[in-house]
């Protein structure tokens, strides 16, 4: 007897993409049946402002090389709701400057800024 088990969603759609060395823009499809909607919230499902941080932070590692430890954050603002269905952009400006190391971020679409900010990372001290 086989059982069948869906598989956790837990990306969007990635519908584009531009990259450079040092920053990408991605063309974004929130799914609608993203796992982070189950509990957040029970009126209108939301994606949750610490999923988009850890979106910015997978997506810079992927298409931008980053190896870096996370350190801090800061102005990070979530202005707008992210839905399900919602088509954006994720805009990533990564920089190594040895006073800097941080990535900023910013979700978008022609009409609106969803949320943006700057994380910044440091080499592992093991």
């Amino acid at each position: 007897m086989s059982t069948l088990i869906a598989q956790a969603v837990l990306f969007p759609e990635i519908l584009n993409e531009q990259t450079q060395a040092d920053s990408a823009v991605l063309g974004l499809r929130i799914p609608t049946d993203l796992t982070y909607f189950n509990g957040h919230f029970d009126e209108i499902a939301v994606v949750p402002g610490v999923v988009q941080i850890q979106w910015a932070v997978h997506y810079a590692r992927q298409y931008l090389g980053l190896t870096r430890v996370f350190s801090h954050m800061e102005s990070v603002k979530f202005k707008e709701l992210l839905l399900p269905g919602q088509q954006l952009e994720l805009a990533l400006a990564l920089q190594y400057l040895p006073a800097a190391n941080k990535l900023s971020f910013c979700y978008r679409s022609v009409s609106c800024e969803y949320s943006s900010g700057r994380i910044y990372f440091h080499d592992d001290l093991v």
